[in-house]
């Protein structure tokens, strides 16, 4: 369609030539080309019904297998018949993923090509617009509501390639499937005029996820100083902005596991590079292992300690922690030691992010592809 109408076009040859260059080496787009004649000229895509299995027994022992199962069986038949060998794990959390994959193109599932698609065709229409002057489209009201007349090279809020709705969650020691609940807060002037009554103003300046961590540290001082508890927070960055901020709950270890494997999950969808946790965490100074070598976690330790923690960690390998360990006083009072401050590979608390390091490995990968 923007061929046809290339005459009328501003600067055509320009922005167009070069999302030709910037699209003709990727795979993806190659693939989409293909596949719209295949479909137009020829016959429908050749698909296979995935079920993607992922085991975690802890933050290092983990497993994942793809297997192929008819279109219509239920996921609880695929675990089943997954898990009647007695020889698989009953320990830890396991969560089975439904896919449709195109046999040409096996690395995505199809929602997600097509979303990397649609961000690809987004950025040309938003070279065009930007060469003409134009900032919005004159476009109406769509359904789903995502769909505005922004021009926008992001994906949209709706466009979720890690949909809840696809996913099942096992507890194997327990025996019961993990529900997955989420609930959006809208922004509220009047409860943030409560806050600043509560906890006192505070400034937030930064532009990215390493220049955020010791402002996030103060907040959480002055929220851990009032409350005497602090809900685990993490905020997601794209390309320097603030895309998403969440707080994760979870009610036992393995179902910390699922939480995090989840926000692994979250990052990819949102295509953030950069991320900050704040959490109320056991920590101990140094590692200690077991007989078998296993490592000791902390909240098993008699010499643990309470410490708020606030991590941030960028997709090109920045790494910054921020510790700050605190004792209660005998009247409930917070009373905070001094912040140790250093990456966090040096210092033993690395465990919950590495779902979201492996996935950013993951999406490094498919992108050179």
């Amino acid at each position: 369609m923007v061929q046809k109408q290339k005459e009328s076009l501003i600067g055509y040859e320009d922005w167009y030539e070069q999302f030709v260059k910037n699209i003709a080496p990727k795979p993806l787009m190659r693939w989409t080309v293909k596949s719209r004649n295949r479909i137009v000229k020829e016959s429908d895509l050749e698909l296979l019904s995935e079920a993607k299995v992922r085991w975690v027994a802890n933050w290092v022992t983990k497993g994942e297998r793809r297997f192929t199962f008819p279109p219509r069986m239920s996921s609880r038949e695929m675990l089943s018949a997954i898990f009647s060998d007695p020889g698989n794990p009953r320990m830890g959390v396991v969560t089975l993923s439904r896919r449709w994959v195109d046999k040409a193109l096996p690395d995505y599932e199809l929602l997600h090509a097509t979303r990397e698609v649609f961000i690809e065709l987004s950025r040309l229409l938003h070279a065009g617009h930007i060469a003409a002057g134009v900032n919005t489209c004159d476009l109406d009201k769509r359904e789903p509501i995502c769909v505005t007349s922004e021009i926008s090279v992001q994906p949209l809020s709706c466009m979720d390639i890690n949909s809840s709705i696809r996913q099942e969650h096992l507890d194997l020691e327990g025996g019961f499937g993990i529900q997955e609940v989420m609930h959006q807060v809208e922004r509220d002037e009047q409860q943030v005029e409560k806050a600043n009554e509560r906890y006192g103003k505070f400034s937030f300046t930064a532009s990215g996820p390493i220049e955020a961590a010791p402002q996030l540290l103060k907040s959480a001082h002055m929220v851990l100083k009032k409350d005497k508890h602090h809900m685990p927070m993490m905020w997601s960055y794209r390309e320097g902005k603030l895309v998403d901020m969440i707080s994760p709950n979870f009610s036992d270890q393995n179902g910390k596991y699922l939480t995090f494997h989840r926000l692994a999950d979250r990052v990819e969808t949102l295509r953030a590079d950069g991320i900050v946790l704040v959490i109320e965490a056991w920590w101990a100074p140094d590692i200690k292992r077991d007989p078998q070598g296993i490592i000791i976690p902390p909240r098993q330790r008699k010499d643990r300690q309470e410490i708020i923690h606030v991590a941030a960690a960028t997709r090109d390998g920045e790494r910054l922690s921020l510790i700050t360990p605190f004792t209660r006083g005998g009247a409930g009072e917070i009373i905070f030691g001094d912040t140790i401050s250093g990456p966090d590979e040096e210092m033993g608390v690395l465990g919950p992010f590495i779902p979201i390091f492996e996935r950013w490995k993951q999406m490094d990968a498919r992108d050179e592809r």
